[in-house]
């Protein structure tokens, strides 16, 4: 999947169907090959910011779950309607 560009201080959001996995647009639609990336990707200026979003998400849509990547690419937080989830 395409990486957004980030700013070292920057943090982006995805989100997929929590039960099938499939790839969610920010507008809850289903990402199809041939959509721009830019429609899949949420930008934050903080962590903090990102994460507070998702919960916020996730407790208005528990069929969905959501990740948060850093600047580098590397997914550092993941969260369904199970709570938080261990990475790695």
């Amino acid at each position: 999947m395409t990486q957004p560009k980030l700013a070292e201080q920057q943090f982006a959001i995805g989100s997929a169907e929590f039960s099938t996995g499939h790839i969610l647009k920010k507008n809850g639609e289903l990402f199809l090959t041939g959509d721009d990336f830019n429609d899949f990707w949420q930008i934050f200026n903080s962590f903090e910011q990102a994460k507070a979003f998702i919960i916020e998400k996730i407790s208005r849509n528990r069929t969905i779950e959501c990740w948060v990547i850093d600047f580098t690419g590397k997914t550092i937080f993941f969260y369904n309607k199970n709570g938080e989830q261990q990475l790695g």
